[in-house]
């Protein structure tokens, strides 16, 4: 696979928490061992991303620092290891490094195990998306299996903001695992989209007797 790769690229800086984002033009970076340089196709915009424009979120990284935590592209170069060289040439959703720049740039280096290759049936728009919410719903499903329940009681996921990307997927996959969720919204038009998606148990945080049907459905 013969690649020109540039010296320098175009990317999305940001100089200090609550700033506001620039175009620049900065090096393109080199994969260590273990590392792979991706062709950058696609990045979403995630509310983790713009807490952490603001300064809110858990991950720091020194400035001036490129945003961006997930997004998909081609693995253009290749450090050391086979897994490396395993994804070259390969279209792969990815992960930014919590210790490099992120993803909205043309060019990002992060580790090979933050990859994933894409197959055919998978658009590079889908696969830039493959990793911060699909990933959040299923550490909820996890927690929620490995919580002690010794009485073996009737327990359901509360799911807040549940007319979100991230709540309607946990929606979906609590009737695929057979778990129920209590999903929260804030309007009334949010509803109609949980009962499309098959919510079974929808409350309206704007509601008078909103704490009234919460209690109901989850009286511990």
């Amino acid at each position: 696979m013969n690649i020109n790769i540039p010296k320098s690229m175009k990317a999305v800086v940001l100089t200090e928490d609550g700033a506001k984002p620039v175009i620049a033009e900065v090096p393109v970076p080199q994969p260590g061992s273990g590392e792979v340089l991706i062709k950058m196709y696609a990045s979403p915009i995630n509310p983790s991303d713009l807490a952490f424009l603001a300064g809110g979120y858990g991950i720091k990284k020194p400035f001036p620092v490129i945003p961006g935590f997930e997004g998909s592209g081609t693995v253009v170069a290749a450090g050391k290891g086979i897994l490396p060289k395993l994804w070259m040439g390969k279209n792969v959703a990815c992960a930014a490094s919590p210790k490099y720049n992120g993803c909205w740039a043309e060019y990002m280096v992060t580790t090979a195990t933050s990859c994933v290759p894409l197959s055919k049936e998978i658009s590079m728009e889908q696969g830039a998306m493959m990793f911060v919410n699909p990933m959040t719903a299923l550490a909820f499903f996890e927690i929620y299996k490995n919580l002690p329940n010794p009485g073996k009681k009737l327990r359901a996921i509360i799911n807040t903001a549940a007319a979100s990307a991230l709540g309607r997927m946990v929606v979906k996959m609590g009737k695929t695992q057979g778990i129920p969720v209590i999903s929260i919204v804030r309007r009334e038009e949010q509803v109609e989209i949980l009962k499309a998606e098959g919510a079974e148990y929808i409350i309206n945080s704007s509601d008078i007797d909103f704490e009234e049907k919460l209690k109901e459905l989850a009286p511990n």
